[in-house]
């Protein structure tokens, strides 16, 4: 049972305008934020404009400074011989080839697959899905004999230079020591 006395009529006026100030404060600051919130939205807008034109040229000048990068890369395979990555002074473009399996209906590959009894097994996981690492290694005259297509793709990767402080440092340091000998 509580022993605290029931609240008084003048306790409970008190305590009701006491929430109607705290839902006052609330709501003002609510309203303000908003438009603090307005005026920041509208300021990055401006700064957004301001700037639109130099992003916006920009973008192009890389976007096409990009596509000649690749016609070059493709133009050039000897560049690509040694090392998947050409690295320059102004950064890095990788070049890299990859391929993967399309199969149109697994299920069909795999009743082709079974039907060469043991020489097909290696092709098969046990839950019957098509071991895509294992048809890798086949010749696409026998994918397309089991209804797999290889599609082959290509990427290419372009890097600025970035600076290194801390490969900076490293060999400030081991200058410094080498001097110091």
């Amino acid at each position: 049972m509580s022993t605290t006395p029931p609240k008084t009529e003048t306790a409970k006026a008190e305590d009701y305008k006491n929430l109607v100030d705290l839902l006052a404060i609330v709501a003002e600051g609510t309203a303000r934020l908003g438009e603090l919130e307005n005026g920041l939205q509208q300021d990055y807008i401006d700064l957004v404009d301001a700037r639109r034109k130099d992003y916006t040229q920009l973008q192009y000048a890389i976007g096409k400074a990009e596509e000649s990068i690749e016609a070059l890369a493709l133009s050039n395979p000897a560049w690509f011989e040694k090392s998947k990555t050409l690295k320059t002074p102004y950064g890095s473009v990788a070049f890299r080839r990859s391929s993967k399996l399309d199969v149109k209906n697994e299920e069909v590959s795999i009743l082709l697959l079974e039907q060469l009894g043991q020489d097909g097994l290696p092709f098969i996981r046990t839950a019957k899905a098509l071991n895509l690492e294992a048809l890798e290694k086949l010749d696409d005259s026998e994918l397309e004999r089991l209804r797999i297509k290889r599609v082959s793709s290509e990427s290419l990767t372009i890097k600025p230079a970035k600076v290194d402080l801390g490969k900076a440092v490293k060999s400030a340091e081991k200058q410094e020591s080498t001097d110091n000998k």
